[in-house]
């Protein structure tokens, strides 16, 4: 199958219709900017294969020393900055903007991955590998699927934690690109509401970034031994 991939990541864009000020606000921005520097946009630049476009959401109001900053991240070609505004214009931006990129595309293939968490150097090459494989049967009537990674990790406080999620927030949908829902069709924990999902075991793939600004996350997982996870996670850790 043949398809067209876009990651999405939301940076300091509102997630919901209320309104959320602080995502403007000097403090959450240096904060937020720090989790990105070091864990999530490396990870994205090391990954295997770079056959991918990356959608990163930002808020027009956006302070123009961080426009700056932005400006500097456009250098890795892959990386490609929306400046979005009000919450009901964003879904539709992103689309238009896929659409124009991959006007001949077959499928569109599209990824959602936080700002604060990380990829492990495999995991589009392995998401590929599955989507390439799919045959137009497998995903029945709605032409749409989501593909979904269980088994991740979570890290805080220097720790790393053995996590699995079948619902979380790394999970990508495959659709057809002429009016596409993009993978933020649902909140992830609803994903079994609207399409199939094809859940495939493999190492570790992800790495949720557990601190004291996260809204929902905290510490699920099991404990793990000390060991070094530099290989696969291109971030920079506490102890690094």
């Amino acid at each position: 199958m043949e398809f067209s991939h876009f990651v999405i990541t939301r940076f300091n864009v509102n997630i919901y219709p209320k309104d959320f000020p602080a995502r403007l606000e000097e403090t959450w921005l240096s904060l937020r900017l720090d989790y990105f520097q070091r864990f999530c946009f490396p990870s994205i630049c090391a990954q295997e294969n770079q056959n991918f476009k990356w959608l990163v959401l930002f808020d027009e109001k956006t302070p123009q020393l961080y426009r700056k900053l932005i400006q500097a991240y456009s250098k890795y070609s892959n990386f490609i900055p929306l400046f979005c505004g009000e919450y009901s214009t964003i879904l539709p931006q992103v689309k238009a903007c896929m659409q124009d990129m991959a006007p001949d595309a077959n499928w569109l293939l599209t990824t959602r991955l936080d700002s604060d968490d990380a990829l492990a150097t495999g995991f589009f090459k392995a998401l590929h590998n599955i989507a390439g494989s799919l045959n137009e049967s497998q995903l029945g009537e709605s032409e749409t699927l989501y593909i979904n990674f269980p088994k991740g990790l979570q890290y805080f406080e220097g720790n790393f934690y053995d996590f699995e999620d079948i619902t979380n927030a790394f999970v990508s949908l495959i659709e057809r690109p002429a009016d596409p829902h993009t993978v933020f069709w649902v909140d992830h924990p609803a994903i079994y509401d609207v399409a199939p999902v094809m859940q495939v075991q493999t190492r570790p793939l992800w790495l949720q970034n557990v601190h004291e600004t996260n809204v929902y996350n905290y510490v699920r997982g099991k404990l793990l031994e000390r060991r070094d996870f530099s290989k696969d996670f291109k971030c920079s850790f506490d102890d690094s």
